[in-house]
This record gives C-alpha cells, sequence and structure tokens, in this order.
C-alpha cells in the first residue's frame, strides 16, 4: 500500500482496507480500498490537505451532501464522506472500466457514433443535475468514466463545495484552479463566480470536439497561453479535422462553444437534442470559409490583457491593460487548402497595403501557393505555382509574387498571371523583396546571402556568411541574425562572415534576466522597434537604445500561442504598411505533451504542463522527472513531481543538456552553456534536495553530450566530443573529478543495468552498436539506421528509428545467442504523434514504461487572425515598459 499515512489508513480500518492507489490529479489522490461492511471494492477518493484547508473540511462535507442526492444512471453515486484530522475523504463505486481520457490516449479519436453516444449520456447526468441546482464547473475526459461502454460522470462535489465557499477565490494560494483550461468557457477563465448550465455545455462541446479531432479546440504550450485563445481565437469547425463528422454535429458543437453563453445551447438537454437532429444547422456551420468574424469586445478586451505577459523574472516589462482600437478578425481558408507550414520556413506573405495574404497551401500530396483577400471573399488557386514552397514575398507594390519551385526562383504577376524564371538557388528562406526593387534571401542552410534583381537576374552574392538565418537589413550593411541552434541575437557585416556581434540589453533592463537577446525571426519597425518570435513561440518585442553600440531595452511579451516553425524559429506572421498584425493561431510546432506508456501498451499522459520539452529523464524511483523547456526567454531544467504536478526551475540559461540522474536520486548532472560564452560548455553536478552551488564537473572546450549513466555509484558515463572526440568516464567522488577518455568517438551512449554491455551510436558509422563492457574488444550492429539507445532492462535496448521520416521506437532482446548477442528488432510504439526531441526522445520508467513526447498530428493553419493597428499597440506596451 502506497499513501494515505498510516494514521489515515488505520482511522479507516473499521470500515474500509485501503489496498492501493489508484492514481493522483491536482486534487485529490484515489485509492482503491474494500468496504467491509457491504463486502465490495469502492474509489476512495482523498483531497490533497491544502484544498481541504482552503475550502474547510466542515463546509465542504455540508456541500458535498448535495450531490449524494444526485440519483442518475449516468452520474457516479457518492456512497460515502468524512473526515480525519482535518483531511476529507468520500467514498464511490469502483468502476470496473477506464476512463474516457485513457481511451482517448489510446485511441486519439473514437468513431464518430460513440463519441456522439457518450455526449448525449453525459448531458443527460449534466441537464439532471442543472435541474437539482448544481453546476459541475470541471467537465474533462478525466472526469468521465466508462462502464461497460457506459458514460458515468464523476467529481461533482470538489467544484461544487469550492465554488460555494469562500475556497474558490482563494484557489491560487495552493496553486489549483477549478476547471482545466482546455475546457474552460470564457466566463469561467475570467474568473466569474455566478456561472450557469450554460458553462458545462461549453466543456461538453469541448470534449466531444476532442473525441472526433483528437484534440481540445484550443490548445497551447501553458495554461496562459490557451486561455488567451479560449478568449479571443474561434474554434476550428471539427470537419476541417474530420471531414466524415456530420455536419448537424459539427454545427452542435460549434453552437455549444459561443464565445457568449447566450450565444449557447440554454440547455444539456438542447445539446443532446441539436446532436441527435439531423436536420439541425448551427449559426456558425461554415465559420471556415465565413471569411470575417470579430471578436466579441468584452473577450477582445480580456484577451489582449491576457497578451500582455508579465516578465519580472526575466527582468522584462510588467505591462498593463492596452485596449486595441479595433477588434481583431478571423480570416477563415478552406479545408481543402489549409497553410501547410514545414520547419524552416514562413510561409505566408500579406500584401504592403493590408488587402490580402499569399501563402503556401497544401494540396493533396503538394502544394501551391493560394490568394485570400482580407478585405472580402475572394480566394483561390494561384495557377502554374504548383510545388512552391516555403516563403512567398510580394513586390513594394503589391502586384508581384516571387517563390521557389524546386531549385528554381520564379515570379508570378498577379494581374496577368505570367511566370516567369530569375534565378536559381539552393533550398533559400528568410529574406525579404526590398523597396530597392531587389529580392535577397539566404540559402545553403543559412551560409550563403544572395540578391537577385527580378529585371537583371542574379546579383551579388556573398558565399560562407558563416550562418545568418531569417537576415534582416538593420541599417547600413548590418543584417540581423537569429534561429537555428544558436539562439541569440546577432548582427553581420556580409564582407566580416566570420565576425557576429551580439545585441546586449541594457544594464537596467538586464537586471534579474538574460544579458542577451534570444530569440528568432527579428523584424525592424520604424528603423528602432523589434518584433521577434520567442523560444516558447510568443510574439514580443523590444526596441534599441542605441543601434551602433545594438543595445536594446527590455522585452514585452505580447501574443502567446503563435505558430512557431521547428528549427529556424520562423514565427508565422506579417506586418502591413498600417501596421495591422496578420498571424496563424496555434501550438508552437515542437511543444507537445510527456505520456507514458505503459508496458500493457496503455498510454497516459503525465502530469506535466505542454510545452516544448527539448529532453526529459525518470529519477530511479520514478517519482520525478527532470526535464529542460524552452521557456520564454531562455532554457529552464525543471523537476517535477509526477504524484502531485509540482514542479520547481532549478536551474536556467541559454542551454541546458541532460539531466542525468545518480542511482540514490539525490543528484543530478547536466550541462550548461553561458550566455556570455556560448562556445563554452560546463557539466555540472548538483543535489536536488538541497541548495548548495553544483558543483563543476568539465568546463571549457568540451562539447559534452547528454550526461547518459552511471556505470556504477561513482562513475559516470558521458559522450563528449573532447579535441580527439573520445567518450569520457567521469569520477565526481575525486577532487578534481577524474576523467578518463574511451576509445569510442560516440554519443547517446547507454550501459545495460548490469554493466555488461554499452550501446551507442556512432559519430563516424550510420546506427547503433553494441560492445561488452569493460573490454570493447568485440562490436555489433543493432541497427543499421536506429539512433538513441537505451536500455529498459538488463536484456532489452529501446531505439529510435526513422524509416522513411515517420519516427518510432523499437526493441531488441540482447542475450547470448550464438554468433551475435542481438536478437530481431520488434516494433514497440508506432504512435503518429511521436516527436523526435533534440536529446534522447524517449526515457524509461523504472519497471520498464516508456516516456516519449507527443507532438502535434499534422502541422496546418486553417485561419488566420488580423489584428489592426497592432503597431501602435506594440510601440506604447515597449516605451511603457522602457520608461
Amino acid at each position: 500500500m502506497t499513501d494515505p499515512a498510516p494514521r489515515f489508513a488505520a482511522a479507516l480500518a473499521d470500515r474500509y482496507r485501503v489496498e492501493r492507489e489508484l492514481g493522483a490529479g491536482g486534487m485529490a489522490t484515489v485509492y482503491l480500498a474494500y468496504d467491509l461492511k457491504h463486502d465490495r471494492r469502492v474509489a476512495l477518493k482523498v483531497l490533497r490537505p491544502e484544498l481541504s484547508a482552503v475550502i474547510g473540511a466542515e463546509r465542504f462535507l455540508v456541500e458535498i451532501k448535495t450531490t449524494a442526492n444526485l440519483q442518475h444512471p449516468h452520474i457516479l453515486a457518492l456512497y460515502d464522506s468524512g473526515q480525519v484530522d482535518g483531511t476529507v475523504f468520500y467514498v464511490m463505486p469502483f468502476v470496473e472500466g477506464e476512463s474516457l481520457r485513457d481511451r482517448l490516449n489510446r485511441e486519439q479519436q473514437l468513431p464518430v457514433g460513440d463519441a456522439v453516444r457518450i455526449a448525449v449520456e453525459v448531458a443527460g447526468a449534466l441537464d439532471y443535475a442543472h435541474r437539482h441546482g448544481v453546476i459541475h464547473r470541471d467537465i474533462k475526459p478525466e472526469n468521465i468514466l466508462l462502464h461497460d461502454g457506459r458514460a458515468l460522470v464523476a467529481d461533482f462535489g470538489i467544484a461544487l463545495a469550492a465554488s460555494r465557499t469562500d475556497g474558490g477565490s482563494r484557489m491560487t494560494e495552493t496553486g489549483m484552479s477549478l476547471g482545466t483550461p482546455h475546457y474552460m468557457s470564457p466566463e469561467q477563465a475570467l474568473g466569474e463566480r455566478n456561472l450557469d448550465a450554460r458553462t458545462d455545455v461549453y466543456a461538453l462541446g469541448c470534449v466531444l470536439h476532442e473525441m472526433l479531432a483528437g484534440e481540445p479546440p484550443f490548445s497551447g504550450p501553458n495554461a496562459q497561453a490557451i486561455i488567451a485563445r479560449v478568449m479571443s481565437s474561434e474554434p476550428e469547425p471539427v470537419t476541417t479535422l474530420r471531414k466524415t463528422v456530420p455536419g448537424h454535429v459539427a454545427g452542435a458543437i460549434l453552437t455549444a462553444l459561443a464565445k457568449l453563453p447566450a450565444d449557447r445551447f440554454e440547455s444539456a438537454k438542447a445539446f443532446a437534442d441539436a446532436l441527435a437532429n439531423p436536420t439541425f444547422s448551427g449559426a456558425a456551420t461554415n465559420h471556415a470559409l465565413a471569411g470575417e468574424r470579430a471578436t466579441p469586445s468584452r473577450w477582445r478586451t480580456a484577451a489582449v490583457a491576457l497578451g500582455l505577459v508579465a516578465l519580472v523574472a526575466a527582468g522584462d516589462a510588467v505591462v498593463g491593460r492596452i485596449r486595441a482600437r479595433s477588434a481583431p478578425r478571423d480570416i477563415g481558408l478552406p479545408p481543402a487548402a489549409p497553410i501547410l507550414m514545414d520547419n524552416n520556413r514562413r510561409n505566408l506573405a500579406v500584401s504592403h497595403d493590408g488587402s490580402f495574404l499569399i501563402y503556401e497551401a497544401k494540396r493533396g500530396e503538394s502544394s501551391e501557393l493560394w490568394y485570400r483577400s482580407l478585405a472580402g471573399p475572394e480566394i483561390h488557386a494561384i495557377a502554374g505555382t504548383e510545388g512552391a514552397f516555403g516563403t512567398p514575398r510580394i513586390s513594394p507594390d503589391d502586384k508581384r509574387v516571387a517563390f521557389v519551385s524546386g531549385t528554381d526562383v520564379k515570379i508570378v504577376n498577379l494581374g496577368d498571371g505570367q511566370i516567369k524564371t530569375v534565378a536559381q538557388a539552393e533550398d533559400p528562406f528568410g529574406g525579404s523583396w526590398l523597396s530597392s526593387g531587389q529580392i535577397f534571401f539566404v540559402d545553403d542552410d543559412g551560409r550563403t546571402l544572395r540578391w537577385i534583381d527580378p529585371e537583371l537576374g542574379p546579383g551579388r552574392t556573398v558565399a560562407n556568411i558563416a550562418l545568418c538565418l531569417l537576415p534582416q537589413p538593420i541599417g547600413g550593411d548590418l543584417l540581423l541574425c537569429g534561429g537555428g541552434s544558436l539562439k541569440h541575437a546577432y548582427a553581420k557585416d556580409p564582407a566580416k562572415p566570420n565576425e557576429k556581434r551580439f545585441l546586449r540589453r541594457s544594464a537596467k533592463a538586464a537586471a534579474g534576466g538574460p544579458p542577451l537577446l534570444l530569440g528568432a525571426d527579428f523584424r525592424l519597425v520604424d528603423g528602432k522597434y523589434l518584433v521577434y518570435m520567442s523560444l516558447d513561440g510568443t510574439l514580443m518585442a523590444t526596441r534599441f537604445e542605441n543601434i551602433d553600440s545594438l543595445t536594446v531595452g527590455r522585452s514585452v511579451a505580447l501574443v502567446p500561442g503563435m505558430r512557431r516553425s521547428t528549427y529556424s524559429g520562423t514565427g508565422q506572421f506579417d506586418l502591413t504598411s498600417a501596421g495591422a498584425l496578420v498571424y496563424v493561431p496555434g501550438i508552437n510546432a515542437e511543444a507537445g505533451r510527456l505520456v507514458r506508456r505503459s508496458n500493457d501498451g496503455r498510454i497516459t499522459p503525465l502530469p506535466v504542463e505542454e510545452a516544448v520539452h527539448l529532453r526529459f529523464t525518470p529519477s530511479p524511483d520514478g517519482h520525478r522527472l527532470g526535464t529542460v523547456i524552452e521557456g520564454l526567454q531562455q532554457q529552464e531544467l525543471r523537476l517535477y513531481d509526477l504524484r502531485t504536478g509540482t514542479h520547481e526551475t532549478i536551474d536556467q540559461g541559454f542551454f541546458l543538456g541532460g539531466p542525468g540522474w545518480s542511482p540514490d536520486g539525490l543528484r543530478i548532472a547536466y550541462r550548461k552553456q553561458e550566455f556570455d560564452s556560448p562556445e563554452k560548455e560546463t557539466l555540472y553536478l548538483r543535489r536536488v534536495d538541497s541548495p548548495e552551488k553544483p558543483r563543476v564537473l568539465v568546463s571549457g572546450d568540451y562539447r559534452a553530450n547528454e550526461p547518459s549513466s552511471y556505470l556504477a555509484e561513482n562513475f559516470m558515463l558521458v559522450g563528449v566530443s573532447v579535441r580527439g572526440g573520445m567518450a569520457m568516464v567521469i569520477d565526481p567522488t575525486k577532487t578534481p573529478p577524474k576523467i578518463d577518455s574511451l576509445n569510442l568517438t560516440s554519443f547517446f551512449i547507454s550501459t545495460s543495468p548490469d554493466r555488461r554491455w554499452i550501446a551507442h551510436q556512432d559519430m563516424g558509422s550510420a546506427g547503433i552498436f553494441l560492445q561488452p563492457w569493460p573490454s570493447l574488444d568485440r562490436r555489433y550492429q543493432v541497427d543499421a539506421i536506429g539512433r538513441e539507445p537505451r536500455w529498459r532492462s538488463a536484456t532489452e535496448l529501446v531505439y529510435m528509428t526513422k524509416p522513411g521520416g515517420k519516427a518510432s521506437l523499437m526493441r531488441v532482446t540482447i542475450g547470448a545467442a550464438p554468433g551475435s548477442p542481438v536478437g530481431k528488432p520488434e516494433l514497440l510504439v508506432a504512435d503518429p504523434r511521436y516527436a523526435d526531441t533534440p536529446g534522447w526522445s524517449h526515457a524509461i520508467m523504472p519497471n520498464g514504461d516508456v516516456i516519449y513526447l507527443q507532438g502535434p498530428t499534422e502541422n496546418l493553419g486553417y485561419y488566420v487572425r488580423v489584428v489592426p493597428d497592432w503597431v501602435k499597440t506594440m510601440k506604447r506596451a515597449v516605451d511603457e515598459a522602457n520608461r
């Protein structure tokens, strides 16, 4: 038996025998228990002590009695409740089955009939509760149980009790809140206390959308970004994501998700009736092609307030509420021609006068350019642009568009449709069509800068610029660069290709935060202001304090939840001459959720927020997870408690690698690159239960790979490129640490638990290799294209492979077979959402469960948002922050 504490179990021993923990959430822990009096198994739910303290145990028990009187076939019954020394518990039937969340984790999308039936059953339960004066307030897949296929709604009690006491206003003291961001109605997200049935209708609409589409209507890298989208974005019709959904079901969902409660169904019963009525047509059914829809002013104001993020910890600005001058508009795109967003490029461009949009559309297995009016309904493909990819560039007079097809740089005349080839280039991206009439961009992965005159053909070419991604002219011959693996903003003079000058914050702006400016896709506005993408997908802005010395001020976070491409950091946004912002809302293309695949194949999300998780490793006892994420201004090393979902940040910086745990779980090793010395790398070892300063193990010219595994209590194996490129073994108990080189030029090095084998990814050869440890006298190939090997046990190795570019996990048995110890590889995980991360893209729990990141299924955009006068708002915010 795990928790509860012995005194709690002992106090209930005459009534219930607590057997084991079933699961833990943000507000309570559930245990399987045996009801001694009635000879039956039950689920015993114990509230977190801090929640009991905020609400008040006595008051909670009084309020929860209301739910005991809710008798309905689709509401989970309440058997008993009570308290022990102020710790509140209540008892429910033990459901032999699973939650809707469990099923969604396994199947992602449900059959349409099943999804609608479950939604109708839940609506029936909600309608019954609403007629008895009870609003649930936290409808989500976790609170819908499936018993013999029948839906049962759970947890009416917690939300009801918390909302009816003064505890609801004090929840932030505990880090908890009523409702879950993905399923919160706008009025609930605003903190309104007087909620009615329509807030549950909204949440149920979100759940049905997820059952059909595989994801909620709004996602984001964190709770704030999700809520900002809930406030300001219109949901995609589910038919744009799954064409087999009947029109009346899609219309009913959109009606349930209306921003204003008055525009939704007046009751859960009305929602259920619409789902069963093939003739129902919601007012928003054709939203995808409806053109413009103004965001209601009430939600617009809230969204603007949420969009101005306070950056106190990063030394950036606290900005007040700024009222938009006019309403943002969402412009829909055809479901058959969404924006196709790739890894390196901005895939849209807005005319200088703001009247139309040119974008790269996904058309079957190919792509082409499309024209979309921003002032009316006109939308069409541009003939002759099939195979176009990357950033379209619109001429200064808005009459022509430059694009790339294959290795040809072409120009199409929007008036007569004529197309001509003006140059050739290898994989160009970044750059723009300058007011001088020249087109410039970089190719050769950012190492060659080119200028093209559309009338005269190729012009000046600067080869070997030594990396300048997404170049932006900032005066004279200087180009502002930023993106890719080097996240610093820096300026380069093409005449001095090996020199770069970093953008530095002023002393006032850098107080308490990073001294250098980090980000990508910089746009210079009016020769002074810089608009750019943060590391986590937030649109930010700052200004030059001194452009000659490249000194900038404080930054302001303005638009969270903007689409950001994977490698280059390109933001999917553009600015018009009049100062409007046009962008694609959505989550960072790299962001995702960490999930756990159990040995029986079940997939369960970890209690860790969606973010750009770069590297992650569980502690030896499986209770904690060390993960490196992309933060707003820098990377963060976080330790999550997997039992409670809480976390602490133990370090942050320009670049963080690792982490690797010591066998006792008391220490963690990680690597770090400092802001002022991006070429210098340090390997640290620190205690996780002490504020003591981390110890330096290796520093200087070393370029470490991930701290991979401990060979024994005192010896850690680390893949390192050290002058000669050899891997290393470090003994951290010595002062200074003892460092031995191995005769391996490898990375992703992993030792078997019994320390008999070493698996690694060789730098000089493709694939994974196995060698006996410590002799290394033989060498066996495990997989010719595999990568990132990790040991699941002393006899099983897990690794990633990407046949055809699609990532999956394989497993192979390692034993004493004749001729070779390597068995036949078998497929372990084939999840279409499996994401390849910069570090190890999978980790192993102590019991053999596999942790990996689930990313978006497709990187497409079905609408753009237009924000008039945004540049004026940006300038006011930046100026206010830098007074």
